[in-house]
């Protein structure tokens, strides 16, 4: 038997296979010892059958195509176990028709995952940023808290900025309605963009039990093209000004917007300055972990097979199919929504398909290269948290492998961040959380941590459909509509 493997430069590998005819002998001599245990031959026990008798009851070449058949199989697992080779799909064969005595060649083309070429990533350096929190930072947080705490008392005025006002809204542009709300609370600010800009100079001064016309120019940027730059009318009726009472900034609100946690003032200042500095912190370690990898990806050699990324887009597809459920929406409203067939939106996301793709080879490679593991016990942890916390999870295989996998990478991480910058042993503890945390959402999630971010975005849009009377097809409006929208029995902030 000649075998030969060419690796393409398309990431593909080709065998090409050689076999005598005393090979095809031997392998249908194989076939007939396993046929013979399953056929029944009229006068013989099973597995007693003369090899002739069987040869007249099934066909000669039947008995020589199952060894042939068996043999192929044979020499491609045998040759991509030997030449270490990562199949993507099922492979190509040519295998033409055999001919009695005569000697037989095979061909098989397959996808594969080509090994990625790592550069010299040890010679990298990053440095870590420090984390600070300004007293300023810490007051407005404070300023939050306090205006979270805010009530409101009706007031027999003309409506000012910063007061809230309950009004009828409609709003047509071109003589198509794009907004009616009715007896809708909102704030009014001197700053406001999107489809309602310019709208609150005109309702300052009013009374309660006025009604008023006026038109605005909606901004030329204005993400729907469709109206940007165009005249809107609005018909505006307001029933209620309400100015805004803050509470006094003391022990007492301390003590109230912390449930009771902290008693004075000082305490709540120094925990809320904790918070932000930990904030910081998180930020700046995720950040230098993306920036490590990017740098590590910016440096190999990596050759993808289209397959490859064409099944990671299929991936992504699906996992936004999951996401739409839950916002009680299926794949086809929302594509619908996007106005883009199932192929245009594959066709999209195939950039950040092939980047997901790439780091996960880079990332595996890099944790060959360094003999990163995870332990039974590191899997373990993972069951036993959510067990402890009464949320159990399904120990099934493909569960496992998910979080061994992801885990793997976002050790590999951690690794990779300890090579390229100076000790810091403040955050040794903090990087091994944050591998955690990001296998144990990935693999949940069945997903890369990064893919969540762009579909909730995506769906935030969606979610606007189900509070707002506003034209489908206009999808930012409906985001505008929302931020002006309030409720009725809670503190309105405005969303600039």
């Amino acid at each position: 038997m000649k075998v030969s493997v060419e690796k393409l430069p398309t990431s593909e590998a080709v065998l090409d296979v050689e076999l005598s005819w005393d090979e095809l002998e031997k392998a249908s001599d194989k076939a007939y010892r396993k046929l013979v245990q399953k056929v029944d031959v009229q006068g013989f026990r099973r597995g007693k059958a003369p090899r002739s008798l069987l040869e007249r009851k099934l066909g000669k070449e039947y008995i020589y195509q199952e060894g042939l058949d068996e043999l192929i199989t044979e020499t491609y697992r045998n040759a991509i176990k030997e030449h270490e080779l990562n199949p993507i799909t099922k492979p190509e064969l040519d295998a033409p028709v055999f001919e009695m005595c005569q000697p037989y060649h095979f061909s098989v083309k397959v996808p594969i995952i080509t090994p990625v070429e790592l550069g010299d990533y040890r010679s990298l350096h990053f440095e870590r940023e420090e984390a600070e929190v300004t007293s300023e930072e810490v007051e407005r947080e404070l300023e939050s808290m306090r205006d979270r705490q805010a009530t409101w008392h009706e007031v027999e005025r003309p409506a000012e900025y910063d007061d809230r006002v309950t009004v009828d809204l409609e709003l047509t542009v071109e003589e198509k309605n794009v907004s009616d709300l009715k007896d809708n609370p909102f704030e009014l600010t001197r700053e406001r963009h999107g489809l309602f800009s310019g709208m609150d100079e005109h309702i300052v001064g009013m009374k309660a039990g006025e009604s008023k016309e006026f038109t605005t120019v909606l901004p030329e940027d204005y993400s729907n093209e469709k109206l940007a730059g165009k005249e809107a009318h609005y018909k505006v009726t307001l029933y209620k000004v309400e100015v805004k009472e803050l509470p006094e900034l003391d022990d007492a609100l301390a003590s109230k917007v912390s449930d009771g946690q902290y008693d004075n003032l000082e305490d709540l200042r120094k925990a809320i300055s904790d918070s932000i500095l930990e904030s910081k912190q998180r930020r700046i370690r995720d950040e230098l972990r993306e920036k490590v990898v990017n740098a590590v990806i910016e440096q190999s050699k990596i050759t993808l097979h289209p397959l490859l990324v064409k099944e990671e887009a299929e991936e992504m597809l699906h996992q936004l199919s999951h996401v739409l459920e839950q916002q009680r929406m299926s794949l086809d409203q929302y594509l619908l929504m996007m106005k883009k067939t199932r192929e245009e939106y594959l066709k999209d996301i195939e950039p950040d398909a092939k980047k997901r793709v790439e780091r996960e080879l880079v990332l595996d490679q890099v944790a060959n290269q360094e003999q990163v593991t995870v332990l039974p016990e590191e899997v373990e942890a993972f069951f036993r948290a959510y067990e402890q916390a009464g949320q159990p999870i399904q120990r099934t295989e493909a569960q496992i492998r998910a979080i061994v996998i992801n885990y793997r990478r976002e050790k590999t991480i951690t690794r990779l961040v300890e090579l390229t910058t100076d000790p810091d042993p403040t955050e040794e503890a903090a990087e091994e959380e944050t591998s955690m945390e990001n296998a144990e959402a990935a693999a949940l999630a069945g997903e890369t941590v990064n893919v969540e971010d762009t579909v909730s975005t995506e769906t935030e849009t969606v979610n606007a459909e189900d509070t707002v009377n506003t034209e489908t097809e206009d999808v930012r409006s409906q985001t505008d509509e929302v931020e002006v929208r309030g409720t009725n029995d809670t503190a309105v902030d405005v969303v600039e």
